[in-house]
């Protein structure tokens, strides 16, 4: 469970904040071509100090072709439920319990019938944990998984941390291809920020409703990369599997704002810089999605009311 007190983030001066209005990444040009079995990328994007930088890298064809990732839909949901319930309920002794499964809307009602109270409790208390345990295997195998929002609304989305975690080694030849373009002994968050423009730079799709709109626009992060675009959650996904890539240990984690994703990261930052304390440590923020051009330790003006304001939820990202 992560602790967050109430004294989260760092400001920067009132006037620092109303006069220093970022300027927008700009992605200059991008092209990818099909070599044998692999895919070559070519990226050139203004960065941060208003450099044009450019990126080269190649990835294998078979990873850009895959696909995990669907629109959630919870009819098909409930039904796979309603199967497993079945399932469960044919386990039971017909002399102990009894089983009806209903469906009643959007909803599944599970009625328990027995002679003694005490076979009751057990078999309804059975088949209460056989219904969640078979809800989280579906989204366990469609790649989603249970959230909550800051104001407690529960919803699914997409399973980000496990994209992050199963990424990470997909996306190691970008993460070099950033790394070999720093010069020898540079700092962490010298590759953090030029990661950081090149993904800022990325066009961007607006992000729907992430309560409502069931993963809908969600690109994992080998479609953002492959398609050239992507949304707040999709590019924040990006950006922490491309740090986990050559940083294995770092600790991070995710901030979701309504209807916008930032990421946290453990590292020394300093005074004048934004971070958010959880459990006692402070995490440095930064803005993945854009297209303002806002380095490591700076968050846009709206993100940092949302979070003085406690309109945010986290997720650590293991």
């Amino acid at each position: 469970m992560i602790k967050v007190s109430r004294n989260t983030i760092r400001w920067l001066t009132i006037a620092f904040m109303s006069v220093h209005l970022p300027s927008f990444a700009q992605q200059l040009s991008f092209n990818k071509s099909k070599q044998n079995k692999e895919m070559h990328f070519n990226y050139t994007w203004s960065d941060h100090q208003d450099q044009t930088t450019d990126l080269a890298f190649t990835l294998p064809l078979r990873q850009l072709n895959t696909q995990n990732h669907k629109k959630f839909i919870p009819d098909l949901a409930q039904q796979y439920v309603y199967i497993e319930l079945h399932k469960a309920a044919r386990k039971i002794d017909p002399k102990e319990a009894r089983v009806q499964i209903q469906h009643r809307g959007q909803d599944l009602h599970i009625q328990v019938t027995s002679r003694s109270n005490n076979l009751l409790d057990k078999w309804q208390r059975s088949m209460n944990q056989s219904q969640e345990k078979a809800l989280d295997q579906y989204l366990k195998d469609n790649y989603y998984s249970h959230f909550r929002s800051y104001m407690g609304q529960k919803a699914i989305k997409p399973d980000h941390l496990r994209y992050i975690s199963e990424n990470t080694a997909a996306l190691l030849p970008i993460a070099q291809a950033v790394y070999d373009k720093l010069p020898t002994n540079s700092e962490t968050r010298a590759y953090v920020n030029l990661v950081l423009s090149w993904v800022q730079s990325i066009p961007y799709n607006e992000l729907k409703n992430r309560l409502t709109s069931n993963g809908a626009g969600y690109l994992p992060p080998l479609s953002v990369v492959a398609n050239n675009q992507g949304d707040c959650d999709s590019k924040t996904v990006l950006m922490a599997s491309l740090i986990r890539s050559l940083i294995p240990d770092v600790k991070m984690a995710m901030v979701f704002l309504p209807n916008h994703a930032l990421l946290g990261i453990v590292l020394p930052f300093r005074t004048n810089e934004q971070t958010l304390d959880i459990d006692g440590m402070d995490y440095l923020l930064m803005e993945p999605t854009g297209p303002a051009k806002i380095p490591l330790g700076e968050i846009a003006n709206r993100s940092a009311r949302d979070i003085a304001g406690n309109m945010y939820s986290l997720e650590e990202v293991l």
